[in-house]
């Protein structure tokens, strides 16, 4: 796990999603939206491979919160999943989070209960799936994943805990990265809000607007 800060002020962790990095365009954009808003930002960048998602996501992220004073709690994608099984006290804020996974093709499923720890298996992520202002540039999660990755992410997505009433999730329903019905599943009408764009709030071109009602969920600071 590696987290890098910016700005002063009140903390806030955001827990990244999978490939996602503190140097790359759209999640620095949102960064900064944070920073101006008078936060100082912890962006969390976990593993992109682990057989086990609890030792090397889990609890990390939980020490990591432990250690601060309070933080305001954001996260996106496979960091929403991560965020989730740490159970924190307190609203969290989740973007598109990786609660389940849409079908995949019959003749891949065998592949994915192999034993193979070693990412082999090609991935590709379309820009336009992120978002309208995405590029090929902006898809920087890796193009290889290991079978026993994807093992234990679906383990996580099954057993994740029950969310805090006051926890907030905004989602595309038209989400191709994750599924936005395990989303819908999870979650209440009044802990849920939509927006019209790709799987990256950040990257879609109605951010301007949608990264202030974010701004509005997380926790009323002192």
């Amino acid at each position: 796990m590696q987290v890098d800060a910016f700005g002063e002020g009140e903390d806030l962790v955001w827990v990244m999603g999978w490939g996602n990095v503190a140097d790359s365009r759209h999640e620095r954009w949102l960064i900064d939206q944070f920073v101006d808003a008078g936060y100082r930002v912890h962006a969390i960048e976990l593993p992109t491979t682990t057989t086990d998602f609890q030792r090397d996501c889990v609890d990390p992220v939980r020490e990591y919160v432990a250690d601060l004073d309070d933080p305001a709690l954001l996260a996106h994608s496979m960091g929403g999943l991560a965020l989730a099984h740490v159970n924190p006290d307190g609203r969290a804020v989740y973007l598109s989070p990786w609660w389940g996974m849409h079908d995949l093709p019959l003749v891949v499923e065998p592949l994915l209960q192999l034993p193979i720890a070693k990412p082999f298996l090609p991935n590709s992520v379309e820009p336009e799936t992120l978002g309208d202002l995405a590029t090929e540039a902006d898809a920087t999660a890796p193009t290889r994943i290991a079978p026993k990755w994807i093992q234990t992410i679906r383990r996580a997505q099954h057993s994740l805990p029950e969310l805090d009433a006051d926890d907030r999730v905004f989602y595309t329903p038209d989400d191709e990265v994750v599924d936005p019905d395990a989303i819908v599943a999870h979650t209440t009408p009044e802990q849920r809000e939509t927006y019209d764009g790709g799987h990256e709030l950040f990257a879609s071109s109605g951010r301007e607007e949608y990264v202030q009602w974010v701004l509005d969920a997380l926790p009323t600071r002192a």
